[in-house]
C-alpha cells in the first residue's frame, strides 16, 4: 500500500515538528515521499512529510535527476529579485497560482548552511512553507 498525498486543508495546516535523521530513516520518509510523488495527479519536484500525513520537518525533492532532502530546514537569508511563478502543489490538484518567491536563499538543513538559486530556491521555500502550515494559495498575488 502506498502513501496518499493529503489534500485536506486542515491536516496540511499543521506545524511540522523537528525530527532526526534516524527517525526519518526508520519511517522510510525518503522512499515514501518518492513513491507518493509517482502516484500523484502529476509529477512534482518534491514533497514534505506533512503531505503524506506525517507532521515532521522532512522533505524530499529532485532537481535535474538528483535527489535531495531537507531535514529541519530554516531559511536564514534571502537575496535577489523576487520570482513570480505559476506555482503548483501536489496537495491542491490542478491549481496553479502566481506567487512571489526569492531567487536566492541561504538555509540550514541537516545542520549545515546551504545556498540555493532560482527554481531550487523556489522549491525549498515552497516545501518549508508546507512544514510551517502555509500553502501556496496563501501567497497568491
Amino acid at each position: 500500500m502506498s502513501d496518499c498525498i493529503v489534500t485536506n486543508e486542515k491536516d496540511l495546516r499543521q506545524l511540522s515538528i523537528i525530527t532526526t535523521m534516524e527517525e526519518a530513516k526508520e519511517l522510510r520518509l525518503r522512499q515514501r515521499l518518492k513513491s507518493a510523488n509517482k502516484t500523484a495527479w502529476t509529477k512534482g519536484a518534491g514533497l514534505t512529510a506533512i503531505q503524506i500525513g506525517v507532521p515532521l520537518r522532512f522533505a524530499w525533492f529532485s532537481i535535474n535527476g538528483s535527489d535531495e532532502i531537507l531535514l529541519n530546514p530554516e531559511i536564514v537569508d534571502v537575496k535577489g529579485q523576487h520570482i513570480f511563478k505559476n506555482e503548483g502543489c501536489l496537495s491542491i490538484p490542478e491549481s496553479y497560482i502566481d506567487t512571489e518567491r526569492y531567487s536566492y536563499i541561504e538555509y540550514i538543513s541537516e545542520g549545515k548552511l546551504k545556498k540555493a538559486m532560482n527554481f531550487k530556491a523556489v522549491l525549498i521555500q515552497h516545501e518549508i512553507d508546507h512544514m510551517n502550515g502555509t500553502l501556496n494559495i496563501d501567497r497568491k498575488l
